[in-house]
């Protein structure tokens, strides 16, 4: 018998599809390079994954210290405002139309982390009963 391979994440994460219209605007600290408005495809309570259009490339790099300012389009997600973020990875594959991201939260406050855990696991019970252990 084979053992299911454990998922190795800290986090449970939730995960959003581009129909969803989540969205995060994020700041940059040079303010000349405006704001980044990208779609949320999955949150945890370490960071977030998101995509962007192809044309947006050239804006972020792996390492970028970003703000996210708010998240738009769903309800209990609110407390994520000024928020730092680190992008920790970037998947630019030629064969998908988007771009992919992976951020970190930097500095989260120990009570952003709860607020975010009880969104998360209130989103399992409704959406996709109990959570899974991560243990």
């Amino acid at each position: 018998m084979v053992d299911e391979e454990k998922e190795r994440r800290r986090f449970q994460r939730i995960f959003f599809s581009l129909k969803d219209e989540i969205i995060g605007i994020f700041s940059f600290p040079d303010l000349q390079r405006g704001v980044l408005a990208a779609h949320i495809i999955n949150v945890s309570e370490g960071g977030m994954g998101l995509v962007l259009n192809k044309e947006e490339k050239n804006r972020i790099k792996k390492g970028d210290q970003l703000t996210l300012a708010q998240v738009r389009g769903i309800k209990g997600l609110e407390s994520l405002r000024h928020v730092e973020v680190e992008i920790k990875w970037i998947l630019d594959n030629p064969s998908l139309e988007l771009i992919g991201f992976g951020c970190e939260f930097v500095n989260f406050t120990e009570l952003l982390q709860d607020a975010l855990r009880v969104f998360i696991d209130s989103w399992y019970r409704l959406k996709m009963g109990e959570p899974k252990d991560t243990a």
